[in-house]
């Protein structure tokens, strides 16, 4: 299966993962009724079975005809991940003793983040079924973290149908990629000039990605300001690493920025340019 396509199955069954999660839910009320219990799950009602995003989701003809033509059934034969992220999302405490009045979407928000997101079961299960690149993950959940945050505006739903929105995020992607692993022993070397109390494998993974690709834009990618790059790796560094992650990985990109524009390796344009990439330098 092509990468693109591969990705692109691995997203929209995320997405849809939501719908099996409320399935679930709807499931748990049936059986407490059916058995006369107490539910202790009416928190869950506005949340997950009456929540627009995850109605817009199952509404949708698109993801629908999608998940048929490509017949995406992971968990038709598995259905304990869902229970396992049903029983976290029943248990969590910022949901249960929510004294605020609940939004529906800034709590699915919150669920992915906090639940989803972390639950190294269903990453795992992801990697077993080999539907695409572990790796990916990270890249997937900003795409469905975006769609929400879209969602909460507006109340309409906005599928990619591509992983690229044009020919030239395409080109971005691709360079960003080619000059950061091209240059990582370089990059590696200017981290470790800022972090001379940290050994190289005690800074997180994601940390380390993060600021190679910043410094990346820094120096390859001249229309893109460095307070637009700062400020975007700061903010992902925020929802896919530690609490202190932010801190810290914009304290080292500042030092380093500093240092690369004393050496003059840092040359931005202040009209944007169709050169996305510098290859001179």
């Amino acid at each position: 299966m092509p990468l693109q396509k591969n990705f692109y199955q691995f997203f929209i069954t995320q997405l849809h993962f939501f719908v099996l999660i409320k399935e679930e839910t709807i499931r748990q009320f049936d059986i407490n009724k059916k058995k006369y219990y107490k539910s202790e799950i009416d928190f869950l009602v506005d949340i997950i079975i009456e929540n627009k995003f995850i109605k817009a989701i199952e509404n949708s003809k698109y993801i629908e005809n999608y998940i048929s033509k490509n017949e995406i059934n992971y968990f038709k034969n598995d259905i304990k991940i869902v229970k396992q992220i049903f029983d976290k999302i029943c248990n969590a405490e910022f949901l249960k003793n929510s004294t605020e009045q609940v939004n529906p979407i800034s709590s699915l928000i919150k669920i992915y983040k906090e639940i989803i997101v972390l639950d190294s079961n269903l990453c795992s299960f992801y990697e077993d079924c080999e539907i695409g690149w572990v790796d990916d993950f990270p890249l997937i959940n900003t795409e469905v973290l975006n769609m929400l945050r879209g969602f909460s505006k507006n109340e309409k739903l906005t599928i990619k149908k591509t992983i690229f929105k044009d020919k030239d995020d395409k080109i971005f992607g691709w360079n960003l990629f080619k000059k950061t692993t091209e240059n990582d022993t370089i990059y590696q070397n200017l981290i470790s000039k800022y972090t001379p109390e940290w050994e190289s494998d005690r800074i997180a993974v994601i940390d380390s990605l993060l600021l190679k690709m910043c410094i990346t834009e820094f120096k390859f990618f001249e229309n893109i300001p460095i307070n637009v790059s700062l400020n975007e790796y700061v903010e992902i560094s925020k929802d896919y690493s530690s609490s202190n992650s932010s801190s810290f990985i914009n304290g080292i990109l500042n030092n380093i920025m500093r240092d690369l524009k004393d050496q003059g390796l840092i040359k931005k344009y202040t009209k944007r340019s169709n050169n996305l990439l510098n290859l001179d330098t």
